[in-house]
């Protein structure tokens, strides 16, 4: 076990780290720097970078054809469906309840397997962008950071108010822009279809 644990630090700390060290660097270098030298607001940073990994989330739903599998695996799903409806003209009910018992799990077995595969296409298309973005500009515009830059741990400053709101922290800026980059590509994305 010990062996085992060795490995996967040196993995971890030989390979994984350096990996998204070099990939945050890299995307300092793109994102944060040439903004920073067009002396473009914090906020602004958030909000532009939020777009990007919203497009970025539409480019890779388009990439792994998400519309397409699930399209067919409605249309399968639906035909499977009709089919074992057809069952019901058997006349031996021992032979029908076995064969409906059999579809019906081969349908269960279809949809779970749907399933799963729906949830590993969301996981990568929309929450490890948005997860690995976010962890990384939270380490770039961190609350003693935006302290330093502009007074507050808020990219957003809100006035006083009785609501106990003092402003919009970078994951705020960045989640509402997130989503609302998804709602605009999606109805784009409508209009263009329809």
């Amino acid at each position: 076990m010990e062996t085992l644990n060795r490995f996967l630090d040196g993995l971890y700390y030989g390979a994984i780290v350096p990996f998204f060290r070099a990939v945050g660097w890299v995307l300092h270098a793109v994102f944060i720097r040439p903004l920073a030298w067009l002396h473009t607001p914090i906020w602004l940073h958030v909000i532009l970078l939020g777009l990007l990994t919203a497009s970025f989330s539409l480019w890779m739903r388009h990439l792994l054809n998400v519309d397409e599998k699930v399209a067919r695996f409605n249309a399968m799903f639906a035909e499977k469906r009709r089919r074992q409806q057809n069952l019901q003209y058997i006349p031996d009910k021992y032979s029908r309840e076995a064969l409906y018992r059999v579809t019906d799990d081969e349908l269960n077995h279809d949809f779970n397997t749907y399933l799963a595969n729906h949830y590993a296409r969301y996981v990568t298309v929309y929450l490890l962008p948005v997860f690995l973005t976010l962890a990384w500009l939270n380490s770039v515009f961190s609350a003693a950071f935006l302290r330093n830059a502009i007074g507050t741990p808020y990219v957003l400053p809100l006035p006083a108010n009785s609501f106990g709101f003092h402003g919009l922290t970078v994951t705020a800026v960045f989640l509402l822009t997130y989503c609302a980059g998804l709602l605009i590509g999606f109805w784009v994305k409508g209009r263009f279809r329809g």
